[in-house]
């Protein structure tokens, strides 16, 4: 028994030393991160991506994430000479190939939706032989690591029956985004409302307003009764995509590890379905849609941009006296430009659910795997042997205790047994 009592405490204290020492340096690279790259965040297995190819003699055959349109697409090369219908077959589309380098534009039958553009050289380098080179296509892919979609569009679970009712009854009330047919439109239309929405600073104080659910702060901030901040125009702006089904998801800023950390500012993201892109809306900055003529832009583009002071060239909405106007970017940049430039992570936050900031659940995220949100980076990673060292310290710990507790018990019994 006291061989057995003294190897338990010889443990216990030698395990009880190892946690303190890594509680004590968490932040040297014990912590796990839900780190996301920029593929498993922005292209989603509902988006249309690539997800291989393979040329068979004067044909390109691409297999796409999802059923493509049976309507099929227009195949124009170049400089707009037209190769005909393209029908698909499911998720593949078969598309002829002309000699040499030329860019070919896949054009849907149905208007509103995706173009995909390719570049293709197709060489001939024997009479049976070509050399084909896939040079450039607008949709991502081939063969990229991706995400679920579908946890971004679970959002309305967080609401209830009523809320969703009261969600929908305001935006008939107030906007026209019901009637809107794509999502650009329903978005606009609560960009238009929460701009109407301005800080009053005699009004309830924001972090006392963010206690009430979104729609309250949505009544209360028509009544001009809030000094609102940014994490009230995210959840407002949350809960009214929310409520037309349109993806979305709050961003913040998040880091770095230790116990101080950067300036933090909530945004949101939507997913335009029927242009198959995320974009960047701020409710408290009005700004809104970045984008140029090619694209719109996402809060990761916006945080390279940062770094290199490149948004010359780009535009935003936003809105002048119930106006929409399309202005430069530069002109409304200021706060993206001021958070974005530090080394904080990018935090998307999962629907329904707030970032944690108890003391026990900082205890209880060090020593699991279960995250509310998810971190972008291409560069990041987990140091896996700290961290398997940190899980396997802490449950020895707890199995030797356990032991250790189960034996005394049973001697304890044992004792007033005899």
């Amino acid at each position: 028994m006291k061989k057995i009592r003294l190897v338990c405490w010889l443990l216990i204290i030698a395990l009880l030393s190892v946690n303190v020492f890594i509680l004590l340096h968490r932040n040297e690279g014990y912590k796990y991160f839900p780190f996301k790259t920029y593929s498993e965040l922005y292209v989603t297995d509902s988006s249309l991506y690539i997800k291989d190819l393979h040329f068979n003699k004067n044909t390109l055959d691409i297999f796409f994430s999802s059923k493509l349109l049976q309507t099929g697409y227009k195949l124009i090369i170049d400089n707009g000479s037209s190769l005909g219908l393209v029908i698909p077959r499911n998720n593949t589309l078969h598309i002829p190939l002309q000699n040499k380098i030329h860019e070919y534009k896949l054009v849907p039958v149905q208007e509103r939706e995706l173009e995909v553009k390719l570049q293709i050289d197709h060489s001939q380098n024997s009479p049976h032989e070509f050399i084909n080179e896939f040079i450039y296509c607008n949709l991502p892919g081939p063969q990229i690591k991706v995400s679920d979609y579908k946890l971004w569009t679970k959002g309305i679970e967080s609401f209830s029956k009523s809320e969703v009712e009261s969600g929908k009854e305001f935006l008939k009330n107030n906007t026209a985004a019901l009637l809107a047919d794509t999502d650009s439109d329903r978005v606009i239309e609560v960009c238009r409302i929460l701009s109407m929405l301005r800080p009053n600073k005699n009004g309830i104080k924001a972090s006392e307003a963010s206690l009430q659910r979104p729609y309250q702060q949505l009544l209360l901030a028509m009544q001009h009764k809030i000094n609102l901040d940014c994490g009230n125009y995210s959840a407002m702006f949350y809960y009214l995509c929310t409520v037309l089904q349109v993806p979305n998801r709050v961003i913040t800023f998040a880091g770095p590890a230790g116990n101080w950390q950067y300036g933090v500012h909530y945004y949101n993201e939507v997913y335009l379905r029927e242009k198959q892109q995320w974009t960047l809306c701020d409710g408290l900055a009005e700004t809104y849609m970045p984008h140029d003529s090619l694209r719109f832009y996402n809060a990761a583009d916006i945080k390279k941009m940062a770094l290199i002071n490149g948004f010359s060239n780009k535009y935003v909405y936003t809105y002048q006296k119930d106006s929409l106007r399309e202005v430069r970017y530069d002109g409304l940049h200021y706060w993206h430009w001021y958070y974005n430039r530090n080394n904080a992570n990018l935090c998307y936050v999962h629907p329904g659910t707030g970032l944690q900031n108890r003391s026990w659940n900082y205890l209880k995220d060090f020593y699991s795997f279960q995250r509310n949100f998810d971190f972008y980076s291409d560069t990041n990673e987990n140091d896996w042997s700290k961290i398997f060292i940190k899980m396997s310290a802490f449950y020895l710990l707890l199995l030797v205790s356990i032991f250790y507790l189960i034996h005394e018990i049973k001697h304890f019994s044992w004792r007033h047994s005899t």
